[in-house]
């Protein structure tokens, strides 16, 4: 067994994961390039992956065949690295409250940076860029790496709405949302809607849920109400159904003041 295949064992012994270059430089007493160069054969052997600049992560066993670890135990590790605030977002998100249809294939995650997606052996990670990331509700859940930061059910529904386009359509929402609803805490909804200062979020999420079936008819009952009754007396702008389709011609529902310039179909 060689130095560094020692060395990685004694990270996991530590109760770790990764560590970075120059802790192994530190720790082993040698110098950058012997640590690249020794790093780089056990990246061969599917033993070590570097997701990040001076980052290595070590693969155990039941996860060489992914050529990564899972996402979710990656990004804790990756936002430690980078000092980032982070949450798992939309689909990603959604999966942790049952709802999402399938296994989403993309592991997606908020983050105030634009960063490129990283793609790691059978791991795609897509981070998606939002402007601050202070005071939104989100939940920490442990993995093997640390704490996972997850989106509230909330926080999940309403970035459905605003990042339609990272999640499939319409469609794909509204399924999601179907099943979301369960978890949904109607008025932890609408204080975060309030925070927002977007009308037009409660017009399209009030608009979709009347318009599906869903897991949990009473509560799907419970939050169109109160986002009727939170809209009700203001002024409404029409808003699109689908912000990215045309309007021209199409037909308005005068309740949410939405245009309807598409159809709601729902997977489910």
């Amino acid at each position: 067994m060689t130095t560094f295949q020692n060395y990685i064992k004694s990270v996991r012994a530590s109760g770790h994961l990764s560590f970075t270059l120059e802790k192994a430089v530190t720790d082993l007493h040698v110098s950058r390039n012997a640590i690249i160069c020794g790093m780089y054969k056990l990246k061969k052997k599917g033993e070590v992956i570097s997701p990040a600049k001076n980052l290595y992560v070590i693969v155990p066993p039941e996860h060489q065949s992914l050529g990564c670890l899972p996402a979710e135990k990656l990004v804790p590790i990756l936002m430690q690295h980078w000092e980032l605030p982070y949450y798992v977002c939309l689909l990603s998100s959604a999966l942790y409250f049952g709802a999402s249809h399938q296994k989403p294939q993309i592991f997606q995650v908020m983050v105030n940076k634009q960063l490129k997606p990283i793609i790691c052996g059978k791991i795609k990670i897509e981070f998606i860029y939002k402007k601050s990331l202070e005071n939104l509700p989100i939940k920490k859940i442990p993995v093997k790496t640390g704490y996972l930061v997850i989106a509230t059910p909330e926080l999940t529904a309403m970035d459905l709405l605003i990042y339609s386009h990272q999640v499939g359509g319409l469609n794909h929402i509204a399924t999601v949302l179907s099943e979301l609803i369960e978890e949904i805490d109607p008025k932890q909804l609408i204080t975060l809607l309030e925070q927002s200062e977007k009308k037009s979020l409660i017009q399209r999420l009030g608009y979709i849920l009347e318009h599906i079936d869903s897991m949990d008819e009473q509560k799907q009952k419970k939050v169109v109400q109160l986002l009727y009754k939170h809209i009700a007396h203001k002024s409404l702008t029409p808003v699109a159904l689908a912000p990215e389709l045309p309007t021209k011609g199409k037909p308005r529902d005068h309740r949410w003041m939405i245009i309807e310039n598409t159809d709601i179909e729902s997977d489910l």
